[in-house]
């Protein structure tokens, strides 16, 4: 039997993402640290989409009979695959947040940048929900 899969990671990414999501809000428009504030914020955003995606599909991996075939999935069939074994992954979401996630590294622009920060509590909602679905699965819990 494989062992648990480590959650904490993302738990703590998620963590960091709503903290820096509560200083960044908090701060008034004129003030000289709300720009970098809200580059933590997509920072945040980076790094736990990365994990939730990376995650998502080491917890299929330990729950398939054909670990190799999920390991070679591209991204829209991990996330169907994710969605059909009960992960709240619905595709043209998490689709919009891999779009948003390449656009943040492409090009800089302030409207960008604004745009991808004003949606992180969104996004922060969908990846709180994956965690907690994948910590029962990963318990061994039915959804």
């Amino acid at each position: 039997m494989p062992s648990a899969l480590d959650l904490s990671p993302l738990r703590s990414a998620l963590a960091q993402l709503r903290e820096a999501l509560v200083f960044w809000t908090a701060r008034d428009a004129g003030d000289p640290l709300k720009p970098h504030l809200r580059s933590a914020v997509i920072q945040s955003f980076e790094f736990s989409y990365e994990l939730s995606v990376r995650l998502a599909r080491r917890v299929l991996m330990q729950r398939a009979v054909a670990a190799d075939l999920v390991a070679d999935l591209g991204f829209n069939d991990l996330v169907r695959k994710a969605s059909d074994a009960g992960l709240p992954m619905p595709l043209d979401t998490w689709r919009g947040w891999r779009d948003m996630r390449n656009g943040t590294s492409h090009a800089y622009s302030e409207q960008r940048a604004q745009a991808v920060a004003d949606e992180m509590g969104a996004f922060l909602a969908d990846a709180e929900c994956l965690l907690a679905a994948m910590e029962h699965m990963v318990a061994g819990e039915s959804l």
